[in-house]
């Protein structure tokens, strides 16, 4: 199997690993399944017999083939040839379950795709562990930044279990993670505030070593973080993702 390294493609190559990945899984087959970048199919192969739909979404047109001989006599199965970056999830009305061995390069956007798609019943990804350490990070930690507002905000995140970077082809110089994200419902008031609180925590962290006066001067002044209770010289890794869904409340309201 030819890999692409400008797409980020690191293959898992073991059955163990796989069957491990399953088991937390937990596919049923009355359930709907997306697949990002299912590369050469090994997880593919061993969901399909097991879920009510699914449907792939493949970049690297070299893989389709492979793909479509492992779907073979699967009606169930959809195979889109798309970059996940620039599919429109709203086409998609059911609720899904999302499953994903994410590209390393692209995987912090994907995430953020992800955050607003309304009909998520929950998601399992291997991801750098790097990646996961910054999105499970508490406040008042060096890991802890927009990644990790967005995510917890949108979600409940658990690591499951970290992966040896023995288990895929060609081997990464990075060791993965498993790691699966909940949907929090009904985390705004409005539309309005979900842009500003997107907005803000874009802005507190563009200029994380700034206080948050500064970084935020243009959402809020000296009186409003008072009237928060919240210190402006605080930096915005010292704040919690729920000063972060306060702040855009208090934002969106005046």
């Amino acid at each position: 199997m030819q890999y692409k390294k400008r797409l980020g493609q690191h293959f898992l190559v073991d059955q163990n690993i796989i069957d491990k990945l399953i088991k937390h899984i937990k596919p049923l087959k009355s359930e709907m399944f997306l697949e990002i970048g299912p590369g050469d199919g090994a997880l593919t192969k061993s969901i399909i017999n097991k879920v009510n739909r699914l449907t792939l979404v493949e970049k690297d047109s070299g893989l389709i083939k492979n793909l479509c001989e492992i779907s073979d006599g699967y009606p169930n199965t959809e195979i889109i040839r798309c970059d996940f970056l620039k599919y429109d999830l709203n086409q998609i009305t059911y609720p899904l379950r999302v499953i994903g061995n994410l590209p390393y390069n692209i995987s912090t956007e994907i995430i953020f795709k992800m955050c607003s798609h309304q009909n998520t019943i929950d998601m399992h990804f291997m991801l750098q562990k790097e990646v996961v350490d910054r999105i499970v990070a508490e406040h008042n930690s060096k890991s802890f930044g927009r990644l990790s507002v967005m995510a917890q905000a949108y979600f409940n995140v658990k690591r499951l279990f970290n992966i040896s970077e023995n288990v895929f082809f060609p081997k990464p110089k990075v060791k993965s993670s498993f790691i699966r994200f909940t949907p929090k419902n009904n985390i705004f008031f409005s539309k309005k505030q979900e842009n500003i609180f997107f907005d803000l925590v874009k802005s507190a962290f563009e200029g994380r070593r700034k206080m948050i006066r500064k970084s935020l001067d243009a959402f809020l002044q000296k009186t409003d973080f008072d009237n928060l209770k919240i210190n402006d010289a605080l930096r915005a890794e010292n704040l919690s993702v729920n000063d972060y869904l306060r702040l855009s409340e208090y934002v969106e309201k005046n």
